[in-house]
Order: structure tokens, then sequence, then C-alpha cells
């Protein structure tokens, strides 16, 4: 197999998953590209806020990541000049034609702003992912106050998978157009954004500042928000635990979940194994 310049993973179910700890077999694959002299990425859904710049510290590595992407693109940190992009956010007119168009499915949106989760109202949910996330949660006094200023993204979670099959998701895909569209980063989660913002562009942007291409990057990822980053990289990978549409445009599938560290493991019985 070739070198690659460049390695970017999703977070959650690539890298771990919400409910164990992080593999050690996975801080010891960065540990060793990193002494390569591998560029190493994160691509995630959640914005930068969310303590994205901590994980290099807390998963035990002594190095930063060189860039993280936020927001499925929305958001790109360079740490190399401590600088962040953003790009394309959600403008209030296209807020407000989401969040009414998608009233009828009886789901309950939330957007992310600087610092806190902001809902359509409370319940079991929300309280779940602000604590999944450790961040707060606030609800809107009048729906309005989504369309206050442009955002990232809008996501909605159903309680079960065929809430979200029956109802939120052939609603939401009436909705898509040439400016936004929608797309699940799990069976239960649906998310709206501005169709020029994917992982792929966000790493995209990153190569063009170093005179790298994407046939220098290798990507992992295991959802719908993974995909345009899994096409566009020289090599992908998906997780054993991804969803059917990864899988298939995928050049590798790991044999661990990401709960087992299947990340590291094919790092290093396919990729380092020479």
């Amino acid at each position: 197999m070739k070198e690659y310049k460049i390695i970017v993973a999703d977070i959650d179910r690539t890298l771990r998953d919400r409910d164990t700890e992080f593999p050690a077999i996975n801080a010891e694959a960065f540990r060793e590209l990193h002494k390569r002299g591998v560029l190493l990425g994160l691509a995630s859904g959640r914005p930068l806020w969310q303590k994205l710049k901590e994980h290099a510290k807390e998963w035990g590595l002594d190095f930063e990541f060189d860039f993280i992407i936020g927001l499925n693109g929305g958001e790109i940190y360079d740490a190399k000049t401590d600088e962040t992009i953003r790009l394309h956010p959600l403008q209030p007119d296209t807020i407000k034609e989401i969040i009414l168009g998608m009233e009828p499915s009886r789901c309950n949106p939330f957007i992310y702003r600087e610092g806190y989760m902001l809902s359509g109202w409370d319940d079991d949910l929300i309280r779940q992912s602000a604590a999944r996330n450790q961040n707060e949660s606030r609800t809107v006094r009048d729906i309005s106050e989504f369309w206050q200023e442009p955002v990232g993204k809008i996501m909605y979670r159903t309680h079960t998978v065929e809430e979200m099959e029956t109802v939120a998701e052939p609603l939401a895909h009436t909705l898509d157009n040439d400016v936004f569209f929608s797309f699940k980063t799990r069976a239960d989660l649906i998310e709206f954004q501005d169709r020029r913002n994917n992982k792929g562009a966000g790493v995209e942007a990153f190569c063009q500042r170093y005179g790298y291409t994407q046939a220098d990057v290798m990507a992992f990822g295991d959802a719908e928000n993974d995909l345009e980053m899994m096409k566009a990289a020289g090599y992908s990978v998906c997780l054993c635990n991804g969803m059917p549409e990864n899988k298939a445009i995928a050049d590798a599938v790991t044999e661990y979940p990401a709960a087992e560290g299947g990340f590291g493991h094919w790092i290093f019985d396919h990729y380092l194994k020479d």
C-alpha cells in the first residue's frame, strides 16, 4: 500500500463508541503515525467548542492534531496557525424554511449556538444529548429564536428508528433543494446543512493550504456525513459498525468495531504492518 501524507478520521462510532472508553490501540496508532510524520486530522459533526481540541490530551497524546473539522465541514481548525475558518452557515431565511417545513414531523429541532444547545422544547433526548457532550441546553421561548442568526446546521433526533424512517426522514427529503440538504448521521438522527459544506470539502480546504491533494489522504468514517470525505480520499476505510452506504464505497472495512479499536487494529494490521 502506498504511503499517505494525511490521515483523517471521524470521531463518534469511528474512533470511539460513546458508551466505552477511548481504545488504547487507537492512541498507539496515532502516536506511531505522528512519529512517521503523517499529518493527523479529526472530522466531526459536532462544533469545535464542544472540546474537540481537547481530545488529543484526553486520549493521552502528547501532540495536537494537525487539523480538526467541525460541523461537518462548516469549521476548520488549523493547529499550525491556530486559526479557525468558518464556512457557509445556514442563513435565517433558510433556517425558518427548514424549521417550519419540518413542523408536521412533530420532532424536536435543535441547533448549536456558541457554548450551548438550543431546542424547541425540553425532552429526554435533548437532556441525554446535552449530558453526553457535557454542554448546556436551553429551549426557545418563541420559535423565531431559531432564525435570529446564522447557524452551522439543524438537527432532529427521534425516539425510534421507525419514527425516523416513517415520519422525519421522508419529510426532510421533500425539503432538500439547491441551498441545503438532509442526511442521517445515526439511524435516529437527521441533520440539515448548506450543500457546500461536507467533511470532504473541509479536508480539501486543508490540503489546498499546504499543497496536498485528496489523493494524499486516507479517511476513516462510518456514517452518511462521512461519505463525501471517504469518496474524495485517496483511500477510505469504513468501520465494521458503519452504515451500508459507507461500506459500499469504502476501499476497506475494519475487522473490529469502533468500541474495540477498529481504527487502531486496521492501522497496525494493514497499513503499518511492514
